[in-house]
């Protein structure tokens, strides 16, 4: 299995209170797995503060958080998706709201895995069709499934 997800990170279909809500459930897993340190979530949190990550596509908005990588152990990506939107602030802008359905969290080790990831990201969210699928996704078989589809099996 591919370095970036042997760690099996992902939840279906949860149920957060708001985006601080979301992050948490997320990198607790992060963190529960070795991933990530205790600081991580803390980390996750100040970067969302000061560079949003939400986005909107064509007919849904995801978020992509991540921090430092002195907050990380090893490179991962984790996946959580939301039976209730979370309202995340835009990238690019310090106020724009958007209701977030889905978020793929980065554990990234070295800074310069961050861009290539981000492109790989920034051509799956274009993919309507493979998005809905990663909506809809209830299971870390199938989901492993879609990241193949998406080209996304970098190794880590």
């Amino acid at each position: 299995m591919n370095d970036m997800f042997d760690a099996k990170i992902a939840l279906f279909h949860q149920e957060a209170e708001d985006k601080y809500d979301a992050l948490k459930l997320l990198a607790d897993e992060f963190i529960r797995t070795g991933v990530a340190k205790e600081s991580f979530y803390e980390g996750l949190t100040t970067r969302e503060q000061n560079f949003p990550t939400g986005l909107t596509l064509n007919n849904m908005c995801v978020a992509i958080p991540h921090t430092d990588p002195e907050h990380v152990n090893k490179t991962q990506i984790g996946f959580m998706s939301l039976n209730k939107p979370v309202e995340f602030i835009e990238m690019g802008t310090d106020d724009k709201v958007i209701p977030v359905t889905m978020m793929f969290m980065l554990a990234l080790k070295e800074a310069h895995q961050q861009l290539e990831m981000l492109t790989k990201l920034m051509d799956l969210f274009q993919n309507d069709e493979l998005m809905d699928k990663f909506a809809a996704v209830d299971n870390y078989d199938d989901y492993y499934k879609l990241i193949e589809e998406a080209g996304l099996n970098l190794e880590g």
